[in-house]
């Protein structure tokens, strides 16, 4: 690399922006970490990332899910500048509490594995759980040809049934219910899943991606067209009682008066995932993170009186009763791009699912009448991996 100082500011920019902005942009930080991580890919860096993405993965495939010498270069130059920054901003004048700017800085600048580790506990084979309307995307990217046989339609035909559609009929009858394992009966409110096949060459065959997203809605009238049934969600609810968050919500009695009044998406997407499905740019965490990481929004877990679960795992809510609440995370159905390198998982997806007796008590503080099954489903297609529109 003739000059890396370019591909060092994208990497201080695509792994640590998030968090240095989060910790108000200390003047000087981001130049003292451009000019580590410059030093360190002139040194030793690139030779080493490109034996990593030789033994991990063929370099026209998806990044593999490790922790690679790019990442760690930027990584270790945030730390090594964090580390002299209280002096540097006593030599500029400013002073402070030492402890108290320490762990300040230290909360803001870190990285957090938590969502990553916690996607792994949530992790479940794919679950058969869907919308009837729904049935027909059983079949993962039934459009790849694993062989040199005729290749199969696209977009695929089932796709038809639901083009244009922003609810499904039914109401709240429209959720399915978990039907094997020990979550016989819970009701799916919401669910994500992409699936997308590679780029081929032998045979010819173009990267095309399916996205279909569900989520539970309170509406009079029925969602705007050409909106998804998804709130933009802190991840956190997961991992903090309701009432530390600072919500706005005084009691249970209060958020259920909200629920009956409002027309809002009840389910959406968290800031843990890597997946943009909103029109806002969202953070990446680090290696690991699945796509899609989903949660009720927090009127309907104050509504609930909903706590986060004790112990350890994945992303799970409860009350006195037990587990209540829990997004699913799953991935699979392997192929490869015509080169017999490693396989990539066509399918990622995610859900939430809730207790029997909470979705009937939900449905009721909403109102049945306003309970609706959201839609959006959508397809892409593109000649190379690279001009997909990537979701990532």
């Amino acid at each position: 690399m003739d000059d890396p100082r370019p591909y060092a500011t994208h990497l201080v920019d695509y792994y640590l922006g998030v968090r240095l902005d989060a910790a108000g942009s200390p003047a000087g930080l981001r130049e003292a970490v451009i000019d580590l991580v410059t030093g360190a890919f002139a040194e030793d860096v690139e030779p080493l990332m490109t034996a990593q993405l030789d033994l991990l993965a063929e370099r026209r495939s998806q990044m593999p899910d490790a922790y690679l010498a790019d990442q760690a270069a930027a990584e270790d130059a945030l730390q090594q500048a964090a580390a002299g920054l209280r002096a540097a901003l006593a030599q500029a004048g400013q002073r402070g509490n030492a402890q108290a700017f320490e762990r300040g800085a230290a909360a803001r600048l870190r990285d957090d594995p938590q969502t990553a580790l916690r996607a792994e506990l949530a992790r479940t084979p794919r679950p058969l759980t869907r919308p009837e309307a729904l049935q027909w995307t059983l079949d993962p990217a039934p459009w790849f040809d694993d062989g040199r046989q005729d290749p199969q339609p696209w977009p695929p035909p089932g796709l038809a049934s639901v083009d244009g559609l922003r609810s499904l009929p039914h109401s709240a009858s429209a959720f399915p219910r978990v039907t094997d394992g020990p979550r016989t009966g819970w009701v799916q409110i919401g669910l994500a899943e992409r699936q997308r096949t590679p780029a081929r060459r032998h045979p010819d065959q173009p990267a095309r991606q399916m996205r279909l997203v569900v989520g539970l809605e309170a509406s009079v009238d029925g969602p705007p067209p050409d909106t998804l049934p998804f709130a933009e969600l802190p991840w956190h609810l997961w991992t903090t009682p309701w009432r530390r968050l600072a919500l706005g919500l005084a009691s249970p009695e209060a958020a259920a008066k909200h629920l009956k009044t409002r027309d809002r998406p009840l389910v959406g997407l968290t800031d843990a995932g890597s997946t943009t499905l909103l029109p806002s740019p969202r953070p990446r965490h680090g290696p690991g993170v699945p796509p899609y990481v989903l949660a009720p929004v927090a009127p309907v877990i104050a509504a609930l009186d909903l706590a986060p679960t004790d112990g350890v795992c994945g992303f799970s809510l409860s009350d006195a009763t037990g587990e209540a609440l829990i997004c699913r995370q799953w991935r699979g159905h392997l192929v490869h791009d015509g080169n017999y390198e490693p396989l990539l998982p066509a399918v990622t997806g995610a859900d939430l699912i809730i207790r029997p007796d909470l979705f009937i008590r939900l449905c009721d503080i909403v109102g049945p009448a306003r309970c609706r099954a959201g839609l959006n489903v959508h397809h892409t297609s593109a000649p190379h991996d690279d001009s997909l529109p990537d979701e990532d």
